[in-house]
């Protein structure tokens, strides 16, 4: 069966589960970071989104030659899907050099933007400065993440982050217990465990790769490049400016609630972990609905296209819902796994609440803006979509906050209105049916 006749379902439970193993990472990373002490999962915490930052734009590049190489699949091109293949996975690697070289020099300054000092900003820097050597390998995992998912092949994305999460879990015991002669490590032992994972992560997928899909590199690929190229930077750079906008969105409201104090710092990363629940089912929807969608823009099936991206906002939006309420019902018990402290307790479990307001807009936001993507219609969520966010999201979020003096749960509201502006948009463009205009088949 081709992936375009594949159930919405078949697709994205694997993936769902996937993210949902993904997001234990650095959970986990907070759990153990934790032990060693709360300014230190405070420190690292605050850096969460300028790392995600980085690792949206990396995933936004990959997801788009993994759109490209959908295309040309669902079309039944597959000389051409292997060329893209080829030329994403170099690309990919590179980039995640790129940074890793832009990022160690400026780990300093980065803490201090952040306005990060003492003992939380040391960790930081500790951190940061550890795990940016393994840019590439989170990179280059990202990348053959997301050409596996595009062939269907998405259970064995679901074993590769089950195997990497474990082997992180025993560097974490290792290292932070010194283990085997090796020295008892805090917050560097962790950074070294996320980088190790990473390297593991990549070599697994890669190997998938090789053996399910056969894919080899050929020198003919890196010449026939060349014509696929102008189109995944086409695709690619508005794909990665609409996350990496929304991350620094993300990096200047950790920045306001680093004014808050070392309580709303803490109590903002601790929740925003449990937080993530809720993202787990919308983005494996919308990543299994990327997928087919990209094939049938590919074989220019638009009306089944329609069809699926509509089912997957119906059961985004309602799963997104009831997992984020859930989730802000046992708030209090969640959050004990890190604190026991009633202030973050109480300021964590009211953050959750305002949660729930966030994630049905959300993750319509998740399925329409990977939608336009995949049909190759990257501009106009990158553009309009971050116009919005730094104006209308912006100051909601500032006038909640500040004006009304609500604090961090203010900001937090702010931030569902950002993801309810954006999500109109970007369904009223969907709707308008000029996606169709925009594939590079």
């Amino acid at each position: 069966m081709q992936v375009r006749d594949r159930s919405l379902i078949s697709l994205s439970w694997p993936l769902i589960l996937t993210f949902g193993v993904g997001t234990f990472q650095p959970m986990m990373d907070s759990w153990f970071l934790s032990r060693t002490s709360e300014t230190a999962a405070a420190g690292v915490g605050a850096l969460m989104p300028v790392l995600g930052a980085l690792f949206m734009a990396i995933q936004a590049f990959s997801q788009a030659g993994a759109s490209i190489a959908s295309q040309f699949l669902g079309a039944e091109r597959k000389r051409q899907a292997g060329v893209t293949q080829s030329m994403i996975l170099t690309g990919s690697l590179l980039l995640g050099i790129a940074i890793t070289l832009l990022v160690i020099p400026l780990a300093d300054h980065i803490v201090s933007w952040m306005g990060l000092s003492g003992e939380a900003a040391l960790h930081a820097k500790n951190f940061l400065h550890i795990v940016s050597f393994g840019f590439a390998f989170r990179s280059l995992q990202t990348t053959l993440t997301a050409l596996i998912a595009t062939h269907g092949l998405t259970i064995w994305n679901l074993f590769g982050n089950i195997f990497t999460i474990l082997s992180n879990f025993v560097l974490n015991i290792i290292l932070l217990n010194g283990y085997f002669g090796l020295p008892k490590m805090g917050v560097e032992g962790v950074a070294i465990a996320t980088m190790l994972s990473w390297l593991i992560s990549s070599g697994i997928l890669y190997l998938v790769l090789h053996k399910k899909i056969k894919h080899r590199f050929k020198r003919s690929d890196f010449k026939r490049s060349r014509i696929i190229l102008p189109d995944w930077i086409r695709i690619g750079l508005p794909a990665a400016a609409e996350p990496v906008s929304f991350q620094l969105f993300q990096v200047f409201l950790t920045a306001m609630v680093v004014h808050f104090g070392t309580l709303s710092i803490t109590a903002r990363v601790f929740s925003a972990n449990f937080a993530m629940f809720a993202v787990i089912l919308s983005v494996g929807l919308g990543s299994g609905n990327q997928i087919l969608v990209a094939h049938l823009v590919g074989a220019k099936d638009y009306g089944k296209a329609n069809k699926r991206v509509h089912q997957s906002l119906f059961g985004s939006c309602l799963g997104a819902m009831f997992v984020s309420v859930l989730v802000a019902i046992f708030g209090t018990n969640l959050l004990s796994l890190y604190t026991t402290n009633s202030e973050i307790l109480k300021l964590g479990s009211i953050c959750l609440w305002c949660d729930a307001l966030v994630q049905p807009f959300k993750a319509a936001n998740i399925v329409l803006t990977n939608s336009l993507r995949a049909s190759g219609d990257s501009k106009f969520p990158a553009i309009v979509g971050s116009a919005m966010m730094w104006t209308l999201g912006l100051g909601s979020a500032l006038f909640l906050a500040f004006g009304l003096g609500l604090g961090l749960p203010g900001l937090w509201i702010g931030m569902a209105a950002d993801e309810f502006y954006r999500s109109i948009v970007n369904y009223l463009r969907w709707r308008s049916g000029k996606w169709q205009k925009h594939g590079v088949v």
